[in-house]
């Protein structure tokens, strides 16, 4: 498990310090497994949370075991449900969840509040948060392991299931060498997130095979200018027809650029368009 950096334990402590009392703050580290690490002295809660994660971090950069990089990351993570929006919503710029965010997002993770809906047996349907979870965001190992990243949290939240399906396939197809195949599965991602994109800001899609209709719209319907992500998404798109899915066509190092690349841009369309 990576290493947090030292800027967002920073952050997340200081948030703890606000959002908890000393008792709470003590269940919180036995929680994250964080008790062994809390000095038996102190002045006040600064000084308890300073000492506590401080001690922790020195402990995972010198033995670089996974049980206090473990702990950290269950900390940040436990910090952030403590200051989570309560409903589904947009986060509120400024707010300790977006603070916290935004310093995970510079660590290349991110923070997504998990909610789960249900309707009770008049029909009413309630909405509850069921906790937080700390992501990859764009590492590009990320999509090679076992852990769901960022991009896939956001597929499922806006409900894309081919641009995930996609997704999976053709990181599955990379771990495995079969680079051919990988491209012309992110090529199929970056065609379904386009056409998804296009779709909310009122583009009819008709037929399979909208991409470059839907890139089209885009540009021209003023929701993309040339010089303000136009360039940028019509580049790509027009890269993805290049040394696609055809045996001998594309090399190890080209199938990695492209993935995340692609990878990278479809959280941009998600980031401006439809953000959590």
């Amino acid at each position: 498990m990576r290493l947090l950096s030292s800027s967002l334990i920073g952050h997340a402590a200081e948030i703890a310090v606000e959002a908890f009392s000393e008792g709470k703050l003590r269940l919180l580290f036995m929680k994250a497994n964080l008790d062994s690490a809390t000095p038996a002295k102190h002045y006040g809660k600064a000084e308890l949370v300073a000492k506590t994660v401080m001690t922790a971090k020195y402990a995972a950069t010198e033995s670089g075991a996974d049980d206090e990089r473990k702990a950290l990351h269950d900390f940040v993570r436990l910090v952030a449900e403590q200051v989570a929006p309560a409903a589904l919503e947009g986060i509120r710029p400024g707010t300790y969840f977006w603070q916290l965010r935004e310093a995970a997002r510079a660590d290349g993770l991110d923070l997504r509040a998990n909610f789960e809906t249900t309707d009770d047996e008049w029909g009413a349907t309630t909405t509850r948060r069921t906790g937080v979870r700390l992501l990859p965001l764009d590492d590009p190992a990320a999509p090679l392991s076992q852990e769901i990243t960022a991009l896939e949290a956001d597929f499922d939240r806006l409900g894309w299931t081919d641009a995930k399906d996609c997704y999976q396939r053709a990181a599955k197809a990379l771990t495995e060498g079969r680079h051919e195949d990988a491209n012309g599965g992110i090529r199929a991602m970056y065609e379904a997130a386009l056409v998804e994109t296009a779709t909310i800001t009122g583009f009819a899609s008709t037929k399979q095979g909208d991409g470059g209709a839907a890139v089209n719209y885009l540009r021209t319907q003023g929701h993309l200018a040339d010089k303000d992500g136009g360039w940028f998404v019509h580049g790509l798109w027009a890269i993805t027809h290049t040394n696609g899915p055809h045996p001998g066509t594309s090399t190890a190092g080209e199938a990695h650029f492209r993935f995340q690349a692609l990878t990278a841009a479809a959280r941009y369309l998600i980031d401006r368009f439809a953000p959590a």
